[in-house]
């Protein structure tokens, strides 16, 4: 068996398990290896997940003799050749393992039939040449070897939709006529005959039947040297029925989709020996019910085509896929007419010179492999939802005046454009702006800029729009901006002919229990000149809009206060979290006291609990040190603990 035997046309959903197997492309790995007998070879078997194609997994390691593997695509199964004894293999057990034949030559087909649940095998044996087995996939006993007279003059064959009849593209023993003969694998005989030239077109000089998923297969049809066109028909084996003809400029290899709702054409050029036709990478995609032209693509030359049957609606244009540098495209069905439509840009303008800017692209059609791109070059892009998507432009994106073309690319589409203009700017000097986390403008409190260390802090022109100027004839400044309070410095900003924009952070305080969950009535505080609300915690959050430097922050929970420091332009999620406090009150011989009034101070004693049974109260608490009073009668006592360090509070009373 060779290992670029590549294996399209396996069926089947799992036995006895719910995995739903990925498109797997199995591949040997093999090595040279020598003990005291001399030399032989090793392997190893790996597979290959074309929907994530960087993701090769090891499956089996150091077989002797190795040869080659096929996989069938519920992912349960393997079959490989160790010194030509032929091996299934169970994925799902870590012992089962059977020879199934001796003697191999090499494994053609390799199925699970769902609808009889029987694994199908077709191998070259050295003695027996072609066979064709079924076996019981519980115990891998043999249930029928289909006589040879049924397949021995077939060109090619294919399954039903179902596995439970095989199509052999065969002759009439006499009358050499092309035929299809439909073969039942439950009663075990042909069941039907078809004259292939039943099939093809009327008048066609020449025509092939191309089996290509299962209960599908092509017809290709051409006239006569004059007519350049070739035409293409789905037969669609399990209904006996035909599609509407395709007509197209060839050569070009069909192959089909979404069970036969659309059929791909992959243009081919001969190669420069005149022996074989490669794609050339341009794909047309027609609709096989109105017969028109959806889509055309095209991808780099010199790929190959693989099909999954668990997967109808995709067809994967593969390249390089034994090396790490592999390419592969999955074209599906059900994204790839996405249409992309550009409706506004935000901003849609800046000054020359400006600092770099998230770009917000409106529109539909977007998704996550979606990309941005501004004046011909594709810009880090983030996807929001299908309407929303926004891009990163760089300083050196708007050092010229001029407009720009933008537009948004996905896999196998690309959007009209829209235009962004840079500017000469209107004000010669510096104009400084602050936005939210969002990108929006907001109106800062104020703006100071300083010059030189000889002069002093001078406050900027308020523009009355939400922007500040800075006028001065020094090449550069510093400049602070005010915003709730609090205020950020930059320095080194060049002053002339130039805009700089400062931009908060949606900074969150969360409140978790002891637990890790979010909880509510917490009231926050940040320090800036003094003490300011910053909100309430819901759902267990407090958020706000602040400039991105170190705060003190002031959680306060139960009435109990606790201060925390941190930089939110590093980390914007501050969190403070409460511990479970428990108060044990025993008496003074050491017995639990049930009953006991347990209470905390923090700006006047609050209510913890009685104790039960076991002489224990409980309250989650902010983790500071706090005084403690237990009382039960006339007897009372306090103690001061730090419930960070312990938060079990033991107090005996008299």
């Amino acid at each position: 068996m060779k290992n670029n035997i590549i294996f399209f046309v396996l069926f089947g959903l799992l036995i006895n398990t719910t995995i739903y197997s990925q498109p797997y492309y199995y591949k040997s790995i093999n090595r040279q290896a020598n003990d005291e007998y001399g030399e032989y070879t090793l392997g190893n078997i790996v597979r290959i997940n074309l929907n994530n194609p960087a993701n090769v997994d090891t499956i089996l390691m150091n077989i002797e003799g190795m040869s080659a593997v096929l996989g069938d695509e519920t992912g349960n199964w393997i079959v490989y050749e160790s010194y030509h004894f032929l091996i299934l293999k169970n994925l799902n057990s870590t012992i089962e393992q059977d020879t199934i034949s001796f003697n191999d030559q090499g494994v053609m087909r390799f199925n699970y039939l769902q609808s009889l649940n029987k694994l199908f095998v077709y191998l070259f044996g050295g003695n027996t040449f072609e066979t064709m087995i079924t076996f019981n996939p519980n115990d891998l006993s043999t249930q029928e070897v289909i006589h040879k007279k049924i397949y021995d003059r077939a060109r090619d064959f294919i399954l039903s939709k179902d596995g439970s009849y095989l199509y052999l593209n065969t002759s009439d023993s006499l009358s050499k006529v092309g035929q299809i003969w439909k073969y039942s694998l439950s009663a075990h005989q042909i069941t039907n005959k078809k004259n292939i030239n039943d099939i093809v077109l009327p008048g066609s000089e020449k025509s092939y039947l191309y089996f290509k998923r299962n209960g599908l297969a092509v017809v290709e049809s051409y006239y006569s040297i004059n007519d350049p066109f070739d035409y293409f028909r789905i037969y669609f084996l399990d209904t006996d029925t035909l599609s509407i003809p395709i007509k197209a400029r060839g050569p070009a290899e069909a192959h089909i989709a979404s069970d036969g709702k659309y059929l791909l054409l992959f243009a081919t050029l001969l190669t420069p020996d005149s022996l074989n036709l490669n794609p050339t990478g341009k794909i047309d995609i027609y609709d096989m019910t109105s017969g028109e032209m959806k889509k055309t693509i095209q991808l780099p030359s010199g790929g190959e085509v693989m099909c999954f049957e668990n997967y109808p609606n995709n067809v994967y244009y593969v390249k390089d896929i034994e090396l790490p540098t592999r390419q592969v495209w999955n074209l599906d069905m059900d994204s790839i007419f996405n249409v992309l439509e550009l409706t506004n840009l935000n901003p849609n303008s800046v000054n020359i010179n400006s600092n770099s800017f998230t770009l917000t692209v409106n529109g539909k059609g977007f998704d996550t492999v979606s990309t941005v791109y501004f004046n011909g070059q594709p810009r880090a892009t983030t996807f929001v939802s299908d309407s929303v998507i926004t891009a990163e432009i760089l300083s050196s994106d708007v050092t010229a005046v001029g407009s720009f073309p933008v537009w948004v690319t996905d896999r196998y589409s690309i959007s009209d454009t829209l235009q962004f203009s840079v500017m000469q700017a209107s004000n010669p000097n510096l104009v400084v702006s602050l936005k939210n986390s969002l990108g929006n403008q907001i109106p800062a409190s104020n703006v100071m800029y300083y010059e030189s260390a000889a002069g002093k802090w001078k406050d900027a022109v308020n523009n009355g729009d939400g922007t500040f100027t800075v006028i001065t004839t020094r090449p550069t400044v510093s400049i602070r901006m005010f915003y709730e309070y609090a205020n950020q410095t930059v320095h080194n900003v060049p002053a002339q002919n130039n805009t700089y924009t400062f931009t908060t952070v949606n900074a969150a305080v969360e409140l978790r229990n002891s637990s890790g969950n979010l909880i509510d009535q917490g009231t926050v505080q940040y320090y800036a000149g003094a003490w300011r609300s910053f909100g309430t915690t819901v759902n267990g959050v407090a958020n706000k809009e602040l400039l991105p430097i170190n705060y003190s922050f002031r959680m306060i929970y139960e009435y109990v206060p606790l201060d925390k420091q941190q930089d939110i332009s590093t980390n914007s999620t501050v969190t403070f979290s409460t511990v479970l406090c428990t108060v044990k009150v025993t008496k003074a011989n050491g017995q639990p006291l049930s009953g006991a009034s347990t209470k905390y101070y923090s700006g006047a004693w609050r209510d913890i609990g009685l104790t039960n049974a076991n002489g224990e109260a409980t309250k989650e608490l902010l983790p500071k040190s706090l005084n403690f009073r237990a009382a039960s009668g006339n007897a009372s006592k306090d103690k001061q603990q730090d419930i960070g360090v312990n938060n079990l509070v033991e107090i005996q009373l008299p």
